[in-house]
C-alpha cells in the first residue's frame, strides 16, 4: 500500500524531474538552432534609438520563438548598422500570415521555406532575392530521416507499424519523405502506427531522442552537431536550394537594394565573416548568393505532386 509519505516523496521526485526536463529542453532547443548568443543589450538599445525608417522582415516560426529571435535579430541589427533603415523581426505563426504582411506592405521581405516559397510564388508572385550558403559554400540543403542510436529502425520500410514525427505539413522535409521516399519504398502513411506534424523542427528532434517517436525528419544543418549524441541518420534527401529571402512583386527597390548590397558583401572568403556572423542562426553564417526562381523547379515538381495526392 502506498502511504502518504510515499506519495509525497513521489510527487517531489516528479516535480524535480519536470524541472530538469524543462531546463534540458530549453538548452537543447537553443543548442540545436546554433544560436546560443543573444544580441548584446547595448547593441539592441542603440538600434531602437536610431532615427531611421523602420523596416519589418517577417519569418515563419519553424523553430521556437526564442531560437528564432536569438538567431535572426543579430543579422537584422547588422543590416540596421549598415543601411539607412532600422530592421525589425516580425514572427509569424504560419505561411498565410507571413505572406499577407508582404502583400499589405507591412513587411519589406520574408524568410520562407523552400517548399512554402513555391506556393507563395504561384499564388502571389513573390520574388526570391537571396539564399544562404551551407558549410561547403554551396546554396543547398538536405533533409534527413533519423532515429535514435539504439533504434531497430534502419530504413524507410522499417517504419511500417511505427511512429513518425514530422515538421510542418508545408515543409519540404515532410513532403520529401511522404511524397518521394514512401512512394519509392512502397510504403503508405496508413501503414504506420502514427504520424504527427510538429510546428517546430526542434520538437521533432526532441521527441525522437526522448523516445516518444520511432523516427523523425528534419533539416541536415540542425542535427549536424548531434551525431554521436544518441542520434543516427537513416537517409538524406537530394540537395535542394536553401530557403530564400523573398519580397512582394510590388516592393520598394531601395530597401531591397540595400539588403542585397549588405548581405552579398558577406562573401564566404571574407576574413572577418565568422566574427560578423557570430551569434547568427547557423543557416546564415556562411554568407549569401542571389536567388533565382528557376533554381526551385525540382521543389515545384514536388509541390505539384503533393497537390495531386490531396
Amino acid at each position: 500500500m502506498i502511504t502518504r509519505r510515499s506519495r509525497t516523496l513521489l510527487a517531489a521526485a516528479l516535480l524535480a524531474l519536470s524541472a530538469l526536463f524543462t531546463l534540458f529542453f530549453h538548452r537543447y532547443a537553443v543548442d540545436i538552432g546554433g544560436t546560443v548568443l543573444s544580441v548584446p543589450v547595448e547593441a539592441a538599445a542603440d538600434s531602437t534609438r536610431l532615427h531611421k525608417p523602420v523596416v519589418a522582415i517577417s519569418v515563419i516560426s519553424r523553430y521556437p520563438p526564442n531560437v528564432i529571435y536569438s538567431g535572426y535579430q543579430p543579422m537584422l541589427d547588422y543590416l540596421t548598422a549598415n543601411t539607412p533603415y532600422r530592421f525589425e523581426l516580425r514572427l509569424c505563426d504560419d505561411y498565410n500570415q507571413a505572406v499577407q504582411l508582404l502583400l499589405e506592405g507591412e513587411a519589406a521581405a520574408a524568410f520562407l521555406g523552400s517548399y512554402v516559397y513555391i506556393k507563395a510564388r504561384k499564388e502571389h508572385g513573390v520574388v526570391p532575392v537571396l539564399k544562404p550558403l551551407n558549410t561547403n559554400r554551396e546554396p543547398f540543403s538536405r533533409s534527413v530521416l533519423f532515429t535514435r542510436g539504439d533504434s531497430p529502425v534502419f530504413g524507410v520500410k522499417d517504419l511500417r507499424g511505427r511512429t513518425l514525427a514530422l515538421p510542418s505539413a508545408e515543409s519540404y522535409s515532410a513532403n520529401w519523405l511522404l511524397q518521394t521516399e514512401f512512394v519509392r519504398h512502397g510504403l503508405a502513411p496508413k501503414e504506420l502506427k502514427g504520424i504527427v506534424n510538429f510546428p517546430h523542427h526542434q520538437s521533432v528532434i526532441h521527441n525522437v531522442l526522448a523516445g516518444a517517436f520511432d523516427a523523425g525528419v528534419t533539416r541536415e544543418y540542425l542535427i549536424a552537431r548531434m551525431r554521436g549524441r544518441g542520434l543516427r541518420v537513416l537517409l538524406y534527401s537530394d540537395p535542394f536550394p536553401t530557403s530564400p529571402l523573398v519580397v512582394a512583386k510590388e516592393h520598394d527597390p531601395r530597401i531591397v537594394a540595400e539588403i542585397r548590397r549588405v548581405l552579398l558583401a558577406l562573401g564566404p572568403d571574407r576574413a572577418d565573416l565568422a566574427e560578423i556572423t557570430r551569434g547568427w542562426d547557423n543557416e546564415f553564417v556562411n554568407g549569401f548568393v542571389p536567388a533565382d526562381d528557376r533554381e526551385y523547379d525540382a521543389i515545384r515538381t514536388l509541390v505539384n505532386a503533393a497537390g495531386r495526392t490531396r
